[in-house]
């Protein structure tokens, strides 16, 4: 038997593998065991107090239950090792000259067991573990400190710039050959499936690669799909209609808000025959159209009706009904009712004309319909329907009339018990409402010609007389509109139409099959070819907007009549996002006061004067204010006359409003730095801390600027809920008297610079204020809660409404009178201010029987009552819209808003929804969503929140 001394145990590793198996393998089990005991005695000695197990062994055994050569080995590769540490302070004669550095001092390893019972039983039951540690010790490596796992082709998941231009003319190359010979022929082939459009589908490649990515933003555009779903079917629920979310025509006397004529174009024929006798339908017009101008109008009120029942010549009633018949009058007004679809297990609405329905009845039928109180159809059938079709489904049966008849007896039971317990609760008779709807009256541009015309001696016809060929046909359209009499389009071709758009909105996009109808309807003639048109990219905005980057396109088509609906269908075809701005993306969640799109030049041929040169016209040399803010962020004309980023052509021409936002900090390319000008002079906001850099004053030397007052603020906005003495200082310039009367849409308005940080008037609200002015008359009765210093009641007080303000602060409410006075408004008992908490006196106003047109709800994100109760919006809002919605009139309008960044419209939305719902008011309508002014650009979602809400 041959035993290895363990002072020659430092020998190569060559040699130590040679001699392993045919050394000790003769080795008897006695020997193993007294060596085992002497490992653990030395062991033991050197040992921690305390010794957990490490873990068990496992390994297969040999046969009879006994140890294998390889434990052996292995237990005396352990008893050589246990050596060497023992005899290392020794010098060895046979050791080599390789291992001269000194190795670093070993961690002192825990004993796996305790005894040598505990060892001895493990080596009997799992003796191949020993053999397994030994080998493991010899080739271990050196453990990775990498954290990510190795993969043999990972997926690439940012694309290069080569990559982006290569898969950019992938989608334009397929987008061309599938769309050769698109035209108005074409548009009628399409599909009504919206799912289309959105982007190119990527082919699954499983190598990954280019393909792979376009698979996966193609799963990102689906899951962007469902998700504008869902919140396109929040605000159907709500009642919020999103075609109807147009803007409103902005006030003003600039070259923006006054249409004008730019060109003529002759369409009555040829030769000199026709040149003196001049007709009404003799010229086409090329018209420069504002934004919240419609073509033919939308003022219902001037639409007379023509009577059914008209006397003829010979003086019989042409509309009488004969004998035994029952004369019904035939409203021609299109209604809208709530549907329920069983197959979808949803509520839709549906619109029905009641003449329609009454052309079909017989006479004894009509007689019958009449006698009930004729065809009121309500919501609530709806939810009677699907309760009965819910007992069918449960019952069994297929007769579901009688189930319906019990449904529609129950709601009506539950409806009545509300009532009665919402009228004991308030004890308010409900008043109707004189306020009109929300939907403003719209100028009209056929009405405007038509008085252009007449007062220059040359009058024309109105009405549908004329239709809108090409350019911006649209209510939210800005630019050029051709223009032409309908029975003359066949004389005009239009040679070439070129529009700039903002896209980004989001990833929301607006109906496809709805634009495709809207291009179908458009009475241009020949429509544009969607393949020989182009899109160019002119500029980018991306830094610091994270997830809402914004680009300024130009689409131009060189053939054909084209529409500003052309345009953003394009634009979704070809770079997969929607236009800012645009309601049918989400009517909610709206980036922009409009569908950011401007017909900006147009090239247009008489057919019958073929002698003429064609007609080339341009809007001008500026873009809108709301489009240049985005266009031309680095142009060099920031810096003219008092204006920047935009603000030049309609808000710094504007000669009814003075008072505006010249930069909007982060939006406008400058974080933490707020410009605001109030007449000749600038109010600057900088945000405190390393984020904010000082922005300039563009305005600051344009001869027109009297002062400059600066305000530091936190980013936070902190400072404005706190009592801290800050004021303003002043910065530059004269200063400025107490209060400053600035123009708002024609209106006057007090502001103080030096006083506090609020100056009195908040300028995003100047949309808010318009409609107000617009839509009150005398018989108006308007409650501002959380008043301040009362701007939305002298915007109504001008239009003639009686007015009463609510503020828990007083210094605030005597600056009311004094804004009244300077508009020419007398301070009597039309006009009242309250201070107190609005809380309070909400309810107190309840038990007075008090009711109101409108009523308005501005709170702070977060304050203090008068009984120092702490109020925040995120919290509250419900219970605020539960105790205000009980005061409107029937058909009146609860006006709901918020300055809260971090409460998001839905949100917002839910929470006034359920604060109608506990008033006893759950169906409710939501019937507008106004966005902030043009000169407060966003990044996402706008920070205000303005819903207005129609209470049944």
């Amino acid at each position: 038997m041959r035993i290895i001394p363990s002072n020659q145990c430092t020998t190569s590793k060559s040699t130590m593998k040679r001699n392993k198996k045919s050394s000790f393998k003769y080795i008897s089990p006695l020997v193993f065991v007294c060596v085992a005991c002497a490992i653990a005695a030395c062991s033991e000695a050197f040992a921690p107090p305390k010794i957990t197990i490490a873990h068990k062994l496992s390994s297969p055994v040999t046969k009879n239950n006994k140890p294998s050569s390889n434990l052996l080995a292995a237990s005396s590769s352990a008893s050589s090792s246990s050596g060497k540490s023992q005899n290392k302070s020794l010098p060895d004669k046979n050791t080599t000259t390789t291992n001269k550095s000194k190795a670093p001092p070993t961690k002192k390893k825990q004993l796996k067991y305790k005894t040598i019972a505990e060892m001895m039983q493990a080596m009997e039951s799992k003796p191949g573990k020993f053999f397994q540690e030994a080998e493991g010790s010899q080739n271990k490596k050196k453990k990775s400190s990498r954290t990510r796992k190795r993969v043999e082709r990972p997926k690439q998941r940012y694309l290069y710039a080569p990559q982006r231009m290569a898969l950019e003319g992938a989608r334009a190359a397929q987008m061309a050959n599938g769309q050769q010979g698109r035209g108005a022929g074409a548009l009628a082939d399409e599909t009504e499936d919206d799912s289309e459009g959105i982007g190119e589908k990527g082919t699954m490649d499983p190598d990954g690669g280019v393909d792979t990515i376009i698979s996966t933003q193609r799963q990102i555009q689906l899951r962007n799909q469902k998700q504008q779903q869902e919140q396109m079917e929040f605000a159907r629920s709500l009642g919020l209609i999103a075609a109807t979310q147009l803007t409103d025509a902005v006030v003003g006397d600039g070259d923006e808000e006054v249409p004008r004529i730019v060109a003529t174009v002759r369409v009555d024929g040829d030769g000199d025959d026709v040149v003196d006798s001049v007709t009404s339908n003799s010229f086409a017009y090329v018209i420069y159209k504002p934004a919240g101008w419609s073509i033919l109008g939308g003022d219902k009120r001037n639409k007379k009706k023509d009577k059914s029942n008209e006397t003829d010549q010979d003086g019989s009633s042409e509309g009488t009904a004969q004998k035994g018949e029952v004369a019904v009058k035939k409203p021609s007004k299109m209604k809208r009712v709530k549907a329920y679809d069983e197959e979808e297990d949803d509520f839709t609405f549906v619109e029905y004309n009641e003449a329609d329905i009454l052309a079909v009845l017989t006479p004894e039928e009509q007689a019958e319909l009449i006698k009930e109180g004729g065809l009121n159809l309500s919501d609530d059938f709806a939810d009677a329907a699907k309760g009965a079709l819910a007992r069918v489904g449960d019952d069994g049966f297929d007769d579901d009339e009688n189930g319906f008849f019990d449904e529609m007896s129950n709601i009506k039971k539950k409806k009545s018990k509300r009532a009665t317990s919402t009228s004991e609760q308030n004890n308010i008779p409900r008043l109707k409402a004189t306020i009109e709807s929300t939907s403003s009256v719209r100028p009209s541009i056929v009405s405007w010609l038509k008085k252009i015309k007449a007062e220059e001696g040359t009058p024309i016809k109105g009405g549908r007389n004329w239709v809108a060929m090409s350019g911006a046909v649209e209510v939210d359209d800005t630019g050029l509109v051709l223009l032409c009499p309908r029975d003359r389009t066949d004389a005009l071709h239009v040679d070439r139409a070129a529009y700039v758009t903002v896209v980004g909105n989001g990833k929301k996009l607006a109906s496809r099959s709805k634009l495709i109808k809207s291009i179908k309807n458009a009475d241009g003639g020949e429509m544009a070819d969607d393949s020989t048109a182009t899109v160019d990219v002119q500029s980018r905005l991306r830094k610091g907007r994270d997830q809402d980057p914004v680009l300024t396109v130009g689409v131009t088509f060189p053939d054909g009549a084209s529409t500003c609906a052309h345009a953003v269908l394009l634009c979704q075809d070809r770079l997969g996002e929607g236009i800012r701005g645009d309601p049918m993306g989400d009517p909610l969640d709206r980036r922009a006061a409009r569908r950011l799109v401007h017909c900006q030049s147009m090239t247009v041929t008489s057919l019958v004067n073929l002698e003429e040169d064609p007609v080339v016209v341009d809007a001008g040399p500026s873009l809108p204010d709301d489009v240049a803010i985005y266009a031309s962020r680095r142009s060099s004309a920031m810096y003219v006359k008092g204006s920047y980023l935009g603000r030049q052509a309609g808000l710094g021409k504007n000669g009814l409003t003075n008072a505006y936002r010249e930069i909007n900090g982060a939006a406008d390319g400058y974080p933490g730095w707020i410009v605001d000008r109030y007449d000749k002079w600038l109010f600057v906001q900088q945000d405190e801390g390393s984020v904010s850099v000082r922005g300039p004053l563009p305005s600051l030397h344009d001869g027109y600027t009297a002062g400059v007052y600066y305000l530091p603020t936190k980013s936070d906005r902190s400072i404005m809920g706190t009592t801290d003495k800050v004021k303003p200082m002043l910065l530059e310039g004269q200063a400025a008297p107490e209060s400053i009367p600035v123009l708002e849409n024609g209106i006057q308005y007090l502001v103080n610079l030096g006083e506090s940080f609020s100056t009195g008037i908040f300028l995003d609200q100047r949309m808010q204020r318009a409609w107000l002015a617009e839509h009150c008359t005398s018989e108006t009765r308007l409650l501002n809660c959380f008043a301040h210093t009362g701007a939305f009641s002298v915007a109504a007080a001008t239009a003639g409404a009686s007015t009463v303000s609510l503020d828990l602060d007083k210094k605030w409410l005597d600056r009311i009178q004094p804004q009244m006075e300077a508009n020419g408004i007398e301070w009597d008992g039309r006009h009242d201010c309250i201070y107190g908490d609005c809380f309070d006196w909400l309810a107190r106003l309840a038990k007075r029987n008090e009711q109101f047109d409108i009523v308005i709800l501005d709170p702070p994100s977060t304050s203090v009552g008068k009984k120092k109760r702490r109020w925040s919006v995120k919290h509250d809002m419900a219970e605020l819209v539960a105790l205000a919605a009980p005061l409107v009139k029937s058909e009146g309008v609860l006006w709901t808003t918020t300055n809260s960044a971090s409460l998001k419209p839905e949100k917002f939305a839910k929470m006034c929804e359920k604060g109608l719902s506990d008033a006893g008011i759950p169906n409710a309508k939501l019937e507008r969503v106004s966005p902030m002014p043009s000169d407060y650009p966003s990044i996402g979602t706008q920070p205000v929140t303005n819903l207005a809400w129609r209470i049944p």
